[in-house]
């Protein structure tokens, strides 16, 4: 894709809604510098200097559907504390459309990233991986029900944090296959059979070979097709982290996409970069192949940044060919 044709899409974007659906967490950055080792342990010690929090998981695909200028809305399970509220007042502000379950009986899951000249030292999770209650689960199933009418793609952000159960899977593709709306969806192991009817399964590399319990053959488009076809979904996209992505469509045509990161900092939430890419540039009426190249290019720009990061327009723009 050309900056001409990427422009003409641009034009596009705020007239799309997407609907995002999945596991809300918060990141906590703690940062500063470290030039000494504790004398209590061989670890690091980091002066504290800056300390800030971000959206995670789907509320940070949500974040990359804004910062693109696409409308959203957000569905989800959160505790009833204080990071929950704290991902709530992060999503409103920055525009979206925020429509939680809040289950008393799980805290909002937190990542704390502790980060030394901008690489990350140690990460502390506070997290409880129990599935959602069954009161809550068809909460969220009915929510998503009664958002997608005239949204323009569902992207499911499941990050095994206990919100994708089956009866949840299984009532949102229903939903959107009865709306006629694409479906992207970023698996985690414990569900990942259970999107078949999915427009765009994204697994990475990891994720696939744990799932089929052998080596992910990127150059064999035979291997692809036939992965495609078990997990039975329309289009597979593979993320190979520095090797880019491999796309397999129907009838085994394969597609290639990599930009090269001229830094990288976090990996953190470049799925979540592609997700949004992909689901708002087909939203905005361009083919697969298209979206796949571009997302390619939003995720080595947003590698470069410290913590997860979104991606402008315009930083796109500034990396694509002109013809």
């Amino acid at each position: 894709m050309d900056r001409a044709r990427f422009a003409d899409l641009c034009t596009r974007f705020p007239r799309c809604r997407i609907v995002v659906l999945g596991d809300l967490m918060l990141d906590r950055y703690v940062a500063g510098p470290a030039d000494r080792v504790s004398p209590e342990a061989p670890v690091p010690v980091v002066l504290v200097e800056r300390e800030w929090d971000a959206v995670g998981g789907a509320g940070n695909v949500a974040a990359n559907l804004r910062a693109l200028g696409a409308r959203c809305d957000v569905i989800g399970v959160v505790g009833d504390d204080g990071a929950g509220r704290r991902i709530g007042a992060a999503l409103e502000e920055m525009g979206a459309g925020c429509h939680f379950v809040r289950d008393d009986g799980i805290p909002t899951t937190v990542k704390t990233r502790v980060l030394a000249r901008g690489q990350q030292v140690v990460r502390v999770d506070r997290e409880q991986s129990v599935s959602v209650s069954r009161a809550a689960a068809d909460r969220v199933a009915g929510g998503v029900a009664a958002r997608l009418s005239g949204a323009g793609a569902l992207v499911v952000a499941d990050y095994d944090k206990g919100v994708m159960g089956p009866g949840v899977i299984r009532s949102a593709l229903d939903s959107a296959a009865a709306h006629g709306i694409p479906v992207v969806v970023d698996p985690k192991r414990r569900g990942f059979f259970a999107y078949g009817g999915a427009t765009v399964f994204k697994p990475n590399r990891s994720e696939l070979e744990g799932a089929f319990g052998e080596a992910v053959r990127p150059h064999d488009s035979g291997w692809m097709e036939a992965a495609r076809k078990r997990l039975r979904c329309e289009h597979l996209l593979v993320t190979l982290g520095a090797e880019g992505m491999v796309l397999v469509s129907p009838g085994g045509a394969t597609e290639r996409a990599r930009a090269r990161a001229h830094a990288v900092y976090d990996v953190s939430g470049a799925g979540d970069t592609v997700c949004a890419v992909v689901s708002v540039g087909m939203s905005a009426g361009a083919a697969v192949a298209e979206v796949v190249g571009l997302a390619a290019h939003a995720a080595a720009l947003g590698v470069a940044k410290v913590g997860v990061a979104t991606v402008s327009p315009h930083e796109i723009a500034d990396v694509l060919p002109v013809r």
